[in-house]
C-alpha cells in the first residue's frame, strides 16, 4: 500500500532502489570511512534516476518515499540526498519532507551529532522541531574539573581526531599574556605532508578554553586527554 498517492509513472524505480539509496547515504554521510569508490557513486546510485526525477519530480519522490521509509536507516539520508541532487536544492513535498525528517531522527537516535549535519538539515530540524537535537551532560565547573597547571612555552596534548598516522593533533598553550590557546598541528594540505601548526581559538582562561573544544567536538574523538574528556558533552556516536 501506498503511503503517499502516486502516479504509475513511479514504478519506474529500479527494484534495488533501497539498497541503492542505503550505500548512497553511507558514502555522503562518510565518503572515506565507507570505502565505496567515489567515482562509482554518479554512475551507479544517481545517473540511473535522473530520467524518472526530471520528466516527473513529483512522482518519482513519492516513489522514493514510498521505498524508503518502511526500511530505514542510512536508505532514508540516501534518499534525501538524492533528492537535493537530482530535483533541487529548493524542492519541497509531504513526501520529501517525510523522509528528510525520518533522516534527521534516524541520526539523532544513534548519536551523530549536530556538527555532523549539513547547514540545511539543521535548519530543516529547528523550522521543524522544538525539542533539542541531543541533550548532553553538564561541563564542569571551575572547582570539578581536575585541569593542571600550565605555562608559557609549553604545549599539552589533548586530542587526536583519527587513528591515521597523519591526523590532526590538538595541543593546549599558554600565552604570555596569561591567556590560553588551542593550537592544531596538521598536514599542510591534501598534497603537501608537510606539518604545521596554527592557533584554533583562545580563552581566558583554560577551563573556558576545554569548554570551547568539547563544544566544538560535542562527542569524543578517536583520542582525548582525561583532563578534557569531562568538557565533552555527548557519549561516542553508534557511527
Amino acid at each position: 500500500m501506498s503511503l503517499f498517492p502516486r502516479t504509475p509513472r513511479a514504478t519506474r524505480l529500479p527494484g534495488d532502489v533501497v539498497s541503492r539509496m542505503e550505500r548512497f547515504g553511507r558514502f555522503e554521510f562518510d565518503p572515506v570511512g565507507t570505502g565505496i569508490d567515489a567515482s562509482d557513486v554518479w554512475g551507479e546510485l544517481q545517473a540511473p534516476l535522473l530520467p524518472f526525477a526530471q520528466s516527473d519530480p513529483e512522482g518519482f519522490v513519492r516513489a522514493l518515499a514510498d521505498a524508503v521509509l518502511p526500511a530505514g536507516g542510512f536508505a532514508l539520508f540516501g534518499a534525501a540526498r538524492t533528492v537535493w541532487n537530482l530535483v533541487g536544492s529548493d524542492f519541497s513535498s509531504p513526501a520529501y519532507d517525510a523522509v528528510r525528517m525520518a533522516a534527521l531522527e534516524f541520526f539523532r537516535a544513534n548519536g551523530v551529532p549536530s556538527n555532523r549535519l549539513s547547514a540545511d538539515d539543521w535548519r530543516f530540524w529547528q523550522q521543524n522541531r522544538s525539542e533539542p537535537w541531543l541533550v548532553g551532560r553538564p561541563r564542569p565547573t571551575s572547582e570539578e574539573a581536575r585541569i593542571a597547571a600550565l605555562t608559557p612555552g609549553k604545549l599539552r596534548r589533548i586530542a587526536q581526531l583519527t587513528e591515521a598516522p597523519d591526523s590532526n593533533v590538538v595541543y593546549a598553550a599558554a600565552t604570555h599574556d596569561g591567556r590560553f590557546k588551542a593550537v592544531v598541528d596538521a598536514p599542510t594540505s591534501d598534497i603537501d605532508p608537510t606539518r604545521g601548526r596554527f592557533d584554533w581559538m583562545s580563552a581566558d582562561t583554560l577551563h573556558d578554553l576545554y569548554t570551547r573544544i568539547g563544544e566544538t567536538f560535542q562527542t569524543p574523538v578517536h583520542w582525548v586527554a582525561d583532563e578534557l574528556l569531562p568538557f565533552i558533552p555527548l557519549p561516542p556516536s553508534r557511527f
